[in-house]
């Protein structure tokens, strides 16, 4: 409880936020301690938020007027049969005033304002249903694994299941009611390799269920979002027509997309607010920098405010434009802050901190940078440097996974130790990256190893033109498929790079589709990788031809390779084949196995000692201290036709 002691004083009792003297610590910027969530009451009056002690959460309640904090519950262990686990407060949903609903991982429940359980819901809280909703009403899953949903009153757990056509549901729209009136569903071929996913639709004075739409798993389909009043009409998000994802009213009886809503040329929507024919409060953009667009005057305006408080950040806001607000401000620099704003009382009071030992004022800022391609296509990238570094520098290609994922204008652990180190730290968004359009994401289909990888190569080549990165010193780092492109990037640009760094590294692509994985039975996914990856049936020497491990002859530069030992993603053979790869071809490689961690990193302990991994190579390899090479490799790189022996790196186990 000392732990939580001090994380209460320093979320609630506003402490100085001044930076510390000291220099970042592993151990600072691994403390996930502080508050992870928070939401604001409907009438305003209160804060429920959790906060994370390093070891276990704790629920709390804070009375906006007073700012006096109560705690409501704790995580304590739980058992279930033979099963035991920690029952803590991951998520909280305000149902009424005075009841919330709690979700604990496992199981959700509700509860007063003294923390009193009510009742049990259900397995997880989806959301609380609209304003004009009954009180209380609450959207409940109660079986995921057999897709049973309700709408439960949190106060009585009385619920009324919610009907939808056969199938797992992924995308749900309601009325203004919180009826329940369309919905997109996935289903799977029980006998052939085929999924499905189809678009239903109920009309208002009917029970009974229409298909709208009928699509491949893999295609780019429309979603319901929205039922507004309209007889007939449905609000869906849809790419047809159009290269990003946009909002777009929808005709049920001639099965067809009518008026555009909101859209944006380069950007994807993201989210949106209050969208019916009386009412479009807002949506929010999916560019290099989140962007939140209000078109109801009232929350335009204290949108404006609140930005003009907090400059250069984002600023989520929530409440009551007219009279008070919960404000979630991130930036680049914080990893998040939570503000509740007064209007009355023109006051803006911080109430907690998202990682409260992250020394904010020591955070290097993201620069948001583009360039083209060999082929002309312009690639988004994020550069951020170290305090007062010299030009050029040496610098980190930071891959991300996925790759249909993206990395975003936000705090990130990895970007900020390397600057903090001294690196300059390059994050080259490449094609098929997701957020930027259809086009550029499929512009990266079944390009692995060729374009995608020609992306980085260019993005790293424009830096050391422009003077900005040393070409002598650059390391190329990334997790799952980022590992992959680190160690590929390597093979087949020998030249471009100093070192690589591969954690839960794909490192064979035929193997990807033949290992047993979580993923290994789901037939959406495998439908999905062969468009986006490859048939192994038909493309098995494609494939060998861009695998890292079929070429670990042509490495020349030192590889540090770091996998969960129980990764049930990329299994943590594809490491270890690597890493005998590399040794039987007597090069330099370090090995680094974690216990009880998967294709992420959960653990304080494992995190410390990944980056402890990371820095220590680096320091052998890519030393921050050694001056700019004009000309020739780095020292102990071996030239092209060399060959290394193995240098003494650690093979942990």
């Amino acid at each position: 409880m000392r732990v939580l002691a001090s994380i209460l004083i320093l979320c609630i009792s506003l402490l100085s936020t001044a930076a510390r003297a000291q220099p970042l610590t592993l151990e600072d910027m691994t403390d996930a301690s502080g508050m992870t969530m928070a939401s604001l009451s409907p009438d305003g009056r209160h804060i429920a938020a959790i906060l994370f002690g390093g070891t276990n959460y704790v629920l709390i309640l804070i009375d906006t007027e007073t700012l006096a904090v109560k705690k409501l519950r704790e995580g304590g262990r739980y058992s279930k049969g033979y099963w035991g686990y920690l029952k803590a407060p991951y998520n909280v949903t305000w149902a009424d005033n005075d009841v919330l609903a709690v979700d604990y991982g496992y199981d959700a429940e509700s509860m007063d304002l003294e923390g009193k359980k009510l009742h049990t819901l259900g397995e997880t809280v989806i959301g609380r249903f609209g304003a004009g909703a009954a009180a209380g009403d609450v959207l409940v899953m109660k079986d995921e694994r057999n897709h049973l949903m309700a709408r439960c009153k949190a106060r009585t757990a009385q619920c009324t299941k919610l009907w939808h056509p056969d199938g797992k549901p992924v995308h749900l729209a309601f009325d203004k009611e919180g009826t329940l009136r369309a919905v997109t569903v996935m289903n799977s071929s029980l006998f052939k390799e085929a999924t499905t996913v189809a678009n239903w639709y109920k009309p208002a004075d009917k029970n009974t269920w229409t298909k709208l739409a009928e699509f491949g798993v893999d295609d780019d389909y429309w979603v319901p979002v929205y039922v507004p009043d309209e007889p007939n009409t449905l609000v869906i998000g849809s790419r047809a027509g159009r290269d990003t994802r946009a909002l777009f009213h929808y005709d049920t009886v001639e099965r067809r997309q009518t008026e555009l809503l909101a859209g944006h040329p380069t950007q994807d929507i993201l989210w949106f607010k209050g969208i019916d024919k009386t009412a479009f409060d807002s949506v929010v953009t999916g560019g290099m920098m989140r962007e939140q667009v209000w078109f109801d005057p009232a929350w335009a305006g204290m949108q404006k405010q609140i930005d003009v408080l907090l400059p250069k950040r984002v600023n989520v806001i929530s409440g009551d434009p007219r009279r008070a607000v919960l404000v979630h401000s991130y930036a680049d620099v914080d990893p998040g802050t939570w503000y509740y704003f007064d209007i009355a009382k023109k006051s803006l009071v911080m109430v907690g901190k998202a990682r409260a030992a992250v020394d904010r004022a020591r955070m290097r800022p993201m620069e948001i940078m583009s360039y083209k391609a060999a082929d002309g296509l312009t690639i988004p990238a994020y550069l951020t440097r170290p305090a007062g570094a010299a030009t050029p520098a040496p610098m980190i290609v930071l891959i991300h996974g996925g790759p249909i994922a993206r990395d975003y204008w936000e705090w990130d652990r990895d970007v900020q130790l390397f600057a903090d180190r001294g690196y300059l730290v390059f994050q080259p968004q490449f094609r098929g990256s997701s957020g930027f359009g259809r086009k550029f994401q499929e512009a990266g289909f079944r390009e692995w190893g060729k374009s995608m990888q020609d992306d980085i190569t260019d993005g790293v080549r424009y830096l050391v033109s422009q003077g900005i990165a040393d070409p002598q010193r650059i390391c190329i780092v990334g997790a799952s498929y980022g590992g992959y492109a680190a160690l590929w990037g390597l093979v087949k640009t020998p030249d471009l790079y100093r070192c690589g760094i591969s954690f839960a590294g794909v490192t064979d692509i035929g193997d990807l589709f033949s290992d047993w994985t979580d993923v290994t039975f789901n037939k959406a996914v495998r439908q999905m990788r062969k468009r986006q990856i490859g048939d192994r049936a038909l493309d098995a020497e494609r494939f060998d031809a861009v695998s890292p491990l079929k070429h670990a002859a042509r490495i020349q530069s030192p590889v540090l390779l770091i996998h969960g030992k129980d990764d049930e993603r990329v299994p943590v053979a594809h490491g270890k084949r690597m890493r005998d790869a590399l040794e039987a071809n007597h090069k330099q490689v370090a090995w680094l196995a974690l216990d009880e961690e998967g294709h992420s990193l959960y653990r304080q302990v494992s995190q410390i000692a990944y980056y402890e991994a990371i820095f220590g190579f680096l320091d052998k390899h890519l030393p921050v201290s050694q001056a700019p090479h004009a000309h020739g490799p780095a020292p102990g790189v071996p030239r092209p036709g060399e060959t290394s022996a193995a240098a003494g790196l650690p093979r942990v186990e």
